[in-house]
């Protein structure tokens, strides 16, 4: 099952990057239905690749490196719940962003999707 970017855009928290001491964040809220994440794909912001073990996934239920995440250790993604991604860079310059997001899941696949945001 594909599911449109125009929709997998919605899970993205607006606003929501910001730059902190060790890199930046920004946040997904998973509104579609529960979701069991078996892989990530690094991170992109403005076509620079930032790999998965610069990555730290974050929830309620707590924290895990993306380069973690496999079939054999999931990460759930709740309805709901705001997951943070940290990822461990330098800052982003001020100004619009355009992030890159994508994982496969064990319910729907592969998801990957674009959106744009600033600090």
């Amino acid at each position: 099952m594909k599911i449109p970017a125009s929709i997998l855009k919605r899970l993205y928290v607006k606003n929501s990057l910001t730059n902190l001491d060790d890199g930046f964040s920004f946040k997904i809220k998973n509104s579609l239905s529960n979701g069991t994440a078996t892989s990530m794909s690094p991170v992109t912001v403005d076509g620079t690749e930032y790999a998965l073990d610069t990555i730290v996934i974050k929830s309620q239920d707590g924290e895990v490196n993306a380069s973690d995440v496999t079939e054999s250790n999931t990460f759930l993604i709740k309805v709901g719940v705001e997951v943070e991604i940290h990822v461990k860079a330098d800052p982003l310059p001020d100004g619009p962003h355009t992030i890159g997001i994508g994982l496969e899941t064990k319910e729907i696949g592969g998801i990957a999707f674009e959106v744009d945001d600033e600090i």
